[in-house]
């Protein structure tokens, strides 16, 4: 008689907790804590990632999931394709250089470090491009031409060793043309069937093509010398996106001449086509090129019913035995005190400690003093400011904060400096320049910076030690309302006026120097974090409001996912993996507040049940 050991290798463990790593994959246990036999399966589903920054359909991609590249693509409804290149790091995209000649429907293939980019449609002209670049992760060069103009093609390989078959000539061709680092090489190995709108997957010598249009499900293998047709995909979708190797290829959504959006999903194993989860957003002509592989995959960008939600889209595709839980903002409880912005804060709070005081209350439509903490609830109300006022300056944590300029209508500018031990405020050494719009942070009560600040536009910092306001180095240049995160001595300013930038600096306790260059021009936003883990969230990006977030790693800033009500003037403190927001002003003030929380993993343990 067969055993469980017999059968899989291992005993049934007796745990007093479940393990915390993958290695108990495919094993029982019981865990006498929950009195209940266990086991570690593996799940599989695509998650949201945070957006593109630049929505379009049909550009290059390439690498893997933690590390991909777009270029170029289609930016409808704009008149002609974009050359932006974006990178995802796995959490978000950032900008890098542009392309050297804007273009879509191009063939991608290669990685985020080596990458490839044929052919493509200039369009208004020409529409059916030879043009080749290469790209380093920085910047694109250009190489010599593909043999014959083409666009919608299928591409993969790498940056020395590529393929680009079948596509638009613009009648559908079934040529395959091979890249060595050099120049191409029509290889004579044509497809059995031409076709464009086609996707592939795989090595210049063991490639699968897979779709197009006018034969939406046929397959075909590559050795290196000749095509194979294999079986064909379920999927009568063109135009979809790719992952994967010749024998674990994964094809996901697509569109058809009818106008049909696809959110299908199947992968081939070198034999067969299965079904896996779909993507939550249908959509075709996302990034060309595959991106990950069969297991973990990435959908970035396309076309669907809403272009402009399809383009900026990116799904994450995972099986594993983690459950991958997508980073988001999710509502918090409202603050008490009606609609409030031009808030303080207290820049070292935490999403479940964080306090803020003062701004700007409608109705009634005046300055307050109100002072409100934050348990990752909701709010209660404690003693008031002894000056009311809005545009003011704050730092510290909830238990020990510090209040420092800002104005009332006139204006008024204040030079007041309040701290609050944890139960009251108290009046203490004044600011020595007076002024609103400040950006500040900092860590305790007794250690703040406060950064630039208006009436007039000004490059002002000051330092507050506890005691007394010591005037610094200057900022390179004016900031109004700019973001700012982490210590007094270590920190960074992120956008800010008189008209929207995206500049940042960082202050290393002594000197000022440029940061990383923001993705998006802002003012007004919302900023928590460490100078070298900050978040950007929300802003006044001219003439409205945005819902756009941005993280900075202390080099380069990248998107994440975005506010669920576009504000500007409010506040902001805790981490890029624990974020909150509060209060802000859009069309109408708001009272509301927002949690965010980072992308996190989880085994997916279940518990064995009987009947």
């Amino acid at each position: 008689m067969s055993t469980y050991k017999n059968i899989i290798g291992k005993d049934v463990n007796f745990l007093s907790t479940d393990p915390d790593n993958d290695a108990a994959e495919g094993q029982v246990w019981y865990n006498s804590t929950d009195n209940a036999f266990k086991d570690l399966l593996i799940s599989s589903a695509w998650s949201s990632g945070s957006h593109l920054s630049t929505y379009r359909y049909g550009g290059a991609g390439g690498g893997t999931q933690t590390a991909a590249f777009v270029g170029g693509g289609y930016k409808s409804p704009a008149p002609d394709p974009v050359n932006v290149t974006e990178e995802y790091n796995g959490t978000g995209w950032g900008t890098s250089g542009n392309m050297n000649t804007a273009r879509m429907y191009i063939g991608g293939s290669g990685t985020q470090t080596a990458g490839l980019a044929s052919g493509g449609d200039q369009y208004p002209s020409p529409r059916y491009s030879i043009l080749v670049e290469e790209y380093d992760g920085s910047s694109w060069t250009v190489q010599n031409t593909l043999p014959t103009q083409n666009k919608n093609m299928g591409s993969c390989g790498t940056q020395t060793a590529s393929l680009n078959f079948g596509g638009s000539t613009p009648s559908a061709t079934n040529v395959n043309n091979l890249y060595d680092g050099t120049n191409w090489t029509n290889t004579g190995h044509n497809l059995n069937t031409a076709r464009f709108s086609l996707r592939g997957a795989g090595t210049s010598t063991a490639a699968l093509a897979s779709g197009g249009s006018p034969a939406l499900n046929i397959a075909e293998e590559y050795n290196g010398s000749s095509w194979t047709s294999v079986n064909t995909s379920t999927n009568t979708f063109d135009a979809h996106a790719s992952a994967g190797t010749q024998t674990a290829a994964a094809m996901f959504g697509g569109g058809n001449p009818t106008g049909g959006v696809s959110t299908d999903h199947n992968q081939y194993d070198g034999t067969t086509w299965t079904s896996a989860p779909s993507l939550a957003l249908g959509r075709y002509y996302a990034s060309m090129g595959p991106i990950g592989t069969q297991s973990s995959a990435l959908c970035a960008g396309g076309n669907g019913p809403s272009s402009a939600a399809a383009g900026a889209a990116t799904e994450e595709y995972n099986k594993s035995v983690n459950v991958v839980t997508a980073a988001a903002w999710a509502a918090g409880g409202n603050m008490l005190n009606n609609t409030q912005t031009y808030n303080g804060r207290s820049s070292a709070g935490t999403q479940n400690a964080s306090r803020t005081f003062g701004g700007y209350v409608n109705p009634p439509g005046a300055n307050t003093a109100e002072n409100e903490a934050y348990d990752g609830t909701s709010w209660s109300e404690g003693p008031d400011l002894n000056q009311a006022r809005r545009g003011q300056g704050g730092a510290g944590t909830e238990a020990s904060a510090v209040c420092f300029g800002g104005f009332s209508p006139g204006p008024t500018l204040y030079n007041n400096t309040e701290v609050w031990n944890g139960s009251s405020w108290s009046e203490v050494n004044n600011l020595n320049t007076a002024r609103n719009g400040l950006g500040s942070n900092g860590e305790t009560g007794d250690a703040a910076l406060a950064v630039g600040g208006a009436n007039p536009a000004q490059a002002t910092v000051e330092q507050w030690n506890g005691t007394s306001w010591t005037t610094k180095n200057s900022l390179p240049a004016s900031k109004i309302d700019a973001g700012c995160a982490g210590p007094s001595t270590a920190s960074v300013a992120m956008g800010g006026g008189p008209s929207p930038t995206n500049t940042s600096f960082e202050w290393d306790g002594t000197n000022w120097t440029a940061g990383g260059t923001m993705i998006t021009a802002i003012q007004g936003n919302a900023s928590g974090g460490t100078q070298t883990a900050a978040f950007s969230a929300g802003g006044y990006v001219g003439p409205a409001a945005t819902v756009k977030t941005e993280t900075y790693n202390g080099t380069s800033f990248a998107t994440a996912p975005s506010l669920a009500t576009a504000r500007n003037g409010f506040s902001g403190s805790g981490t890029t993996a624990l974020g909150l927001v509060y209060g802000g002003y859009s069309t109408t003030y708001s009272n509301a507040t927002e949690e965010f929380t980072g992308e996190t993993t989880a085994l997916n343990i279940k518990t064995i049940t009987t009947g």
